[in-house]
């Protein structure tokens, strides 16, 4: 069982992912979820909106737009979002409105997504919308940056998260997933066919420089939206010409 140092600062962590969940919630809704006293969802919520975290509206509590300023603040500095934002609008340009670009970054053995350009016309919530912080098992990107991480950190991340199933398609199986990724090593980019959200595909290529998986950048979209057969795509082909432009303004940028 994971322990922390500060269990304190813990508990108000969770307190701001059950309001990320709900969008509002009142103490009772935040009490019952994480199964903590009234009195101590009150204290951390009251705690949370004197440091300008949380809002309360109405005894409602709600996220603050100051994490909107911490999110930029941490994109913003991220070297893959610095080199690759270019790229990745270039990308989005390339392949059209019907398909959605991500810049995709590991964090704690999750996607985490720092740069998203949203097509002309796309739908919020639509279809082919990508989903908060997956497991990297279960996404084009994800399997991308573990095909080029070690094997040590691929077995740290499969004890640590297991193989947790998304929708029937999801890869469930470690000697199925390590066969995988051998093949994104060999083709150069990876395939999610509705392995995170049915009805989803994707397309995704690591960017590398020496030791270092900076992250990946996909394509994904509807699946009646682009044919892929995992050997031959000029989506994959665009997605690695992505890559590879990131990969050198990384290199350039530390010469």
């Amino acid at each position: 069982m994971t322990t922390y140092p500060v269990s304190a600062v813990k508990r108000s962590a969770d307190i701001v992912e059950v309001l990320l969940e709900h969008g509002t919630a009142g103490v009772t809704t935040v009490a019952a979820s994480l199964d903590i006293p009234k009195s101590t969802a009150h204290d951390h919520l009251r705690t949370l909106e004197r440091v300008g975290y949380v809002v309360n509206e109405d005894r409602s509590y709600r996220l603050s737009t100051r994490f909107l300023h911490v999110g930029e603040s941490a994109r913003d500095s991220h070297e893959l979002f610095v080199h690759g934002r270019d790229d990745t609008l270039a990308l989005a340009d390339a392949v059209g409105d019907t398909k959605h670009v991500q810049l995709v970054t590991e964090e704690h053995g999750t996607c985490a997504s720092l740069f998203a350009p949203r097509p002309r016309g796309a739908q919020v919530g639509g279809a082919t919308s990508y989903p908060r912080r997956p497991h990297l098992h279960t996404n084009a990107p994800g399997k991308a940056i573990l095909a080029h991480e070690s094997d040590e950190t691929v077995e740290r991340v499969l004890t640590e998260h297991g193989l947790p199933r998304w929708t029937p398609n999801t890869i469930t199986d470690e000697d199925a997933l390590r066969a995988t990724l051998e093949q994104i090593r060999e083709t150069g980019y990876a395939v999610d066919d509705g392995e995170v959200v049915a009805g989803m595909r994707g397309v995704a290529a690591a960017v590398v420089t020496g030791e270092t998986v900076h992250g990946a950048i996909a394509v994904y979209g509807a699946s009646g939206g682009f044919e892929l057969d995992g050997h031959d795509s000029s989506v994959g082909e665009l997605v690695v010409d992505a890559a590879d432009e990131i990969q050198a303004n990384i290199i350039f940028a530390e010469e």
